[in-house]
């Protein structure tokens, strides 16, 4: 449970292999990338080592960014396309990256199926929308099938205009409010949970006031085509004729594509391939610098997967120059990334830690000190066997059928802690009568609940004491580490002032003369005041202070006052964990006094049920939110920067199986 240790490689090999390196790079899913030219502008690329090939280095002097060739965005879009047009799962196959190619001649390939298999497929989706509509007209005129009227009749009226047309429902009902203004006739076809449909008949000399009624309605007329003559029976044979016929020309066009399917899915799907690792690869050669033959690699590799990686290279032997440094041979100046290496209980609690900040790579990862902690802190606040068993399932749940491991990893790791307290305080879904023995009931040893959250708020800042001198001493600061509010004298400080208030509330009395421990406290003090001049004079640094001395200190005062207030206020926070578990068993002793109520028992039972809902919804969520501050502000606030570059390798998703292209295409 800790950061990983990484190592720098650096990489030097011939400009022709380039493309294939990185290629492997990406496939070992292992190296995170960096800029190679800062590395050499720095002078911590490590350019030669025994035995290897001096020509490498000839004229390093001119190296340069590498410029590699690119596709243009609209073949991208024209693979992705045509992947969607025959139905290609959008995945990197293994098997073409291997294979060498033609960049240009798969561009020229890719335009030529993308002209032919487009048109078709334009053809096909302007029958799809003509069928569309034909069908929409179909259901229009089966409203009306039963008029013995040609529609050839009332489209030619003298005096009268026909029309068909939709509006919305909310407009249709503001139509009906005021049809009695409307100088029109008006007969509803059919209606959808969106729209209705109608027709009209309106006196020739109105039609323009009765047009800016619909318009400001936003009326969408609807148009006939086909030159439809006849009785509206006869119109819906008609067509259905054409429906028909518009579906054969369509089955047609579908065949004709399902044929260049088969004969051209292999390529696009090839294609595809070439097209996501080309931009990977200009992702990582846009990192790389070259000279007129050779080019220049770095990146940070897990020492877990640095073997992984040498195998991958190993092809081109001699050709390729590989060498590793662990991170205490490269500069302070270049930080590496921060890879998590945690078990799979506390994993999903990194997501906690990430929220706030990766860690720095010289820093402790508090992972697993917050998986403790915030499960300790949920399961004392919402102890209950019932309702964590429910956060339980949720979060097995959720990790196992929707594929959120870390919301569901920390759910269930959490509802577990409410059970184990739950059974402590001897409460089933709220009811206390079940368990009969518990530990302590919370309402019954109310000071004593809250005691233990202060005590447990003791501990946990204590901690978080411990991290940050482990972590001054990695970083080597001994201004912070040794004199710091949160470091050594912090510690003592804030140990001896506990002590001596237990002791005066306790006893009554202190351990040693108050005069002592005051002048032992306002030492502690000075020495936070002054940490920074001291430290330097131990270290033998000059300047001695970073600042003018008045404003140094003049903040540093404040900076006194502000850590009495802090150590008094974050301590005296954690009292809320022991006020939420009372909260917790009062609000269910409010559902239970209305159940109580009740006049038949379904009523008292719904009662309940309601209120563990509410129980679990509600509260769950607010004692879930007090964990995440008391975490943020009380705990990290001591010990935690979380400054870091998270870990992000250059890998692709490669798929390994086989695709049949023989298969028929999705439907459109």
């Amino acid at each position: 449970m800790s950061v990983e240790k990484m190592e720098m490689m650096n990489v030097i090999g011939h400009i022709g292999d380039l493309d294939k390196v990185s290629t492997e790079i990406i496939r070992s899913g292992c190296v995170q990338i960096v800029n190679a030219l800062n590395e050499i502008n720095q002078n911590d690329f490590t350019v030669l080592m025994p035995g290897q090939n001096v020509n490498m280095l000839t004229d390093l002097c001119f190296i340069k960014p590498y410029k590699g060739l690119s596709l243009p965005s609209e073949i991208n879009e024209k693979i992705v396309e045509l992947t969607s047009i025959f139905d290609i799962p959008r995945v990197i196959r293994s098997k073409y990256i291997e294979e060498d190619y033609k960049l240009e001649d798969m561009v020229s390939k890719v335009e030529q199926i993308y002209d032919e298999v487009t048109k078709h497929n334009k053809d096909l989706k302007t029958l799809k929308d003509e069928v569309d509509k034909i069908k929409f007209l179909i259901e229009d005129f089966k409203c009306i099938k039963g008029l013995q009227i040609d529609m050839q009749e009332l489209r030619n009226m003298k005096y009268f205009e026909f029309k068909v047309g939709k509006l919305t429902k909310e407009n249709f009902d503001k139509l009906n409010e005021n049809i009695e203004n409307v100088s029109s006739i008006i007969y509803e076809l059919r209606s959808t949970p969106v729209y209705h449909v109608f027709m009209s008949l309106t006196p020739k000399p109105l039609v323009a006031e009765v047009d800016r009624i619909f318009k400001s309605l936003n009326y969408e007329e609807v148009d006939i085509p086909y030159d439809l003559k006849g009785k509206p029976i006869e119109i819906i044979d008609k067509l259905t004729e054409i429906e028909q016929e518009k579906e054969k020309q369509m089955q047609d066009i579908n065949d004709v594509i399902l044929q260049l399917r088969a004969k051209y899915a292999p390529f696009i799907d090839e294609s595809y391939t070439r097209m996501k690792m080309h931009e990977k690869l200009r992702a990582v050669n846009s990192e790389v610098v070259c000279s007129n033959d050779f080019f220049y690699m770095a990146g940070w590799v897990p020492e877990t997967c640095k073997q992984k990686v040498k195998k991958k290279l190993s092809c081109f032997g001699d050709g390729l120059m590989v060498v590793f440094k662990p991170q205490s041979d490269v500069k302070t100046s270049i930080v590496p990334p921060t890879k998590l290496n945690n078990n799979w209980f506390v994993r999903p609690f990194e997501s906690i830690v990430r929220m706030y900040g990766i860690p720095l790579y010289n820093e402790t990862d508090p992972t697993w000190f917050v998986a403790l902690s915030y499960m300790f802190m949920f399961g004392y606040m919402f102890g209950d066997l019932g309702q964590g068993f429910v956060f339980l399932i949720v979060g097995i749940f959720l990790s196992a059928k929707l594929h959120h491991p870390n919301l569901g990893g920390v759910l269930s790791r959490i509802g577990a802690s409410s059970m184990v307290f739950g059974i402590l305080f001897g409460s089933v879904f709220g009811n206390e009568e079940i368990l009969k023995h518990p530990l302590v009931r919370p309402m019954d040893n109310i000071n004593a609940v809250l005691l233990g959250g202060v005590v447990v708020g003791v501990l946990f800042i204590t901690v978080g004491f411990v991290f940050n001198l482990v972590n001054s001493v990695k970083r080597r600061d001994l201004e912070e580490g040794a004199f710091g509010k949160n470091g050594l004298a912090g510690l003592a400080f804030y140990w001896l002032l506990l002590l001596s208030a237990c002791s005066m509330f306790l006893n009554g009395a202190m351990p040693v003369p108050l005069p002592v421990i005051v002048i032992i406290l306002s030492l502690l003090l000075v020495l936070m005041v002054v940490k920074q001049p001291l430290a330097n004079l131990i270290k033998g640094g000059r300047p001695l202070y970073e600042e003018a001395p008045g404003d140094y200190y003049i903040e540093s005062g404040f900076g006194a006052i502000e850590t009495l207030i802090s150590m008094l206020s974050n301590t005296v926070s954690f009292i809320r964990v022991g006020a939420f578990a009372l909260n917790h068993v009062g609000l269910f002793v409010a559902f239970a006094t209305i159940a109580g109520m009740m006049k038949n028992n379904a009523a008292s039972v719904a009662v309940i049920v309601i209120g563990n809902i509410v129980i679990i919804a509600l509260e769950g969520l607010v004692v879930f939110i007090q964990g995440l501050r008391l975490e943020y502000y009380e705990l990290f606030s001591k010990y935690y920067t979380g400054g870091g570059i998270e870990y992000n390798p250059a890998k692709a998703a490669i798929s390994y199986d086989a695709l049949d292209f023989t298969k028929n295409r999705r439907a459109d």
